[in-house]
């Protein structure tokens, strides 16, 4: 039997249907693909209006859970890629089982920011590595990378850098560590709008990472920028 909205409750019934359908999805009920009900079925299964219905959906569509494909209704979208945290991981290992590639849309020596120049201690005439890649997963653009790395290094610009970067490190006898990582919310940019084949501004996760080598020197900044319809981390905590 379906559950039913509680009318008299102080709780808005759009929210009442949301957590409904999200406790479907989260149980594996409606699975990824599955074709929700339309508006008119929920409008009949719980005496609610149009209205209600479609600002629970819009809701839900906006935090990733559904999708909207026009002439065939609602769907549950795929499940977000998670990352577990702390672990220190490139983008292929972090990818490692998916159908997932790097496509290099920029490698060149460049002046960074002042900002990122003072986070990798370079001099003021010191120019960086400067990388930036598209990271596809499944068919579809996932996010943004945008890596420094202190010219000193001299990494080759004739590399194949849709490669693991931390493989590449290696191979050029830099060792990582560990980094610090800082995660916050954030909305596109046009460049990410137009790489990442939107239509509209999206919310973001952006990750800026600084890894540092056995020895303790910074030898890399990166600014993820991920679709957050796509893309959470997860960390374990332990109270003692």
């Amino acid at each position: 039997m379906t559950r039913q909205l509680d009318h008299t409750s102080l709780i808005p019934l759009y929210y009442q249907l949301k957590e409904f359908i999200l406790e479907k999805i989260e149980s594996d009920e409606w699975h990824e693909g599955h074709l929700i009900p339309s508006e008119e079925d929920f409008q009949r299964m719980f005496s609610i209006s149009r209205i209600t219905v479609r600002r629970a959906i819009e809701l839900l569509a906006n935090e990733g859970f559904l999708e909207k494909q026009k002439g065939k209704g609602t769907f549950v979208r795929k499940r977000k890629i998670e990352e577990q945290l702390p672990r220190l991981t490139s983008f292929t290992e972090e990818m490692r089982g998916r159908e997932a590639k790097k496509e290099v849309i920029f490698v060149g020596y460049t002046k960074p920011t002042p900002g990122i120049a003072k986070i990798l201690g370079l001099s003021p005439d010191e120019e960086a590595f400067h990388l930036k890649r598209l990271m596809v997963v499944e068919g579809s653009p996932l996010g943004v990378l945008y890596s420094y790395i202190p010219g000193r290094y001299g990494l080759s610009l004739e590399e194949d850098y849709s490669r693991s970067l931390y493989d590449i490190l290696e191979t050029n006898g830099i060792r990582l560590s560990e980094a610090d990582q800082i995660i916050e919310a954030s909305m596109s940019t046009r460049e990410e709008i137009l790489l990442l084949g939107s239509k509209a501004p999206f919310p973001t996760l952006v990750i800026n990472r600084t890894a540092y080598s056995v020895q303790g020197v910074p030898v890399e900044f990166t600014k993820g920028v991920y679709h957050a319809a796509r893309y959470r981390y997860s960390v374990k905590l332990t109270r003692y």
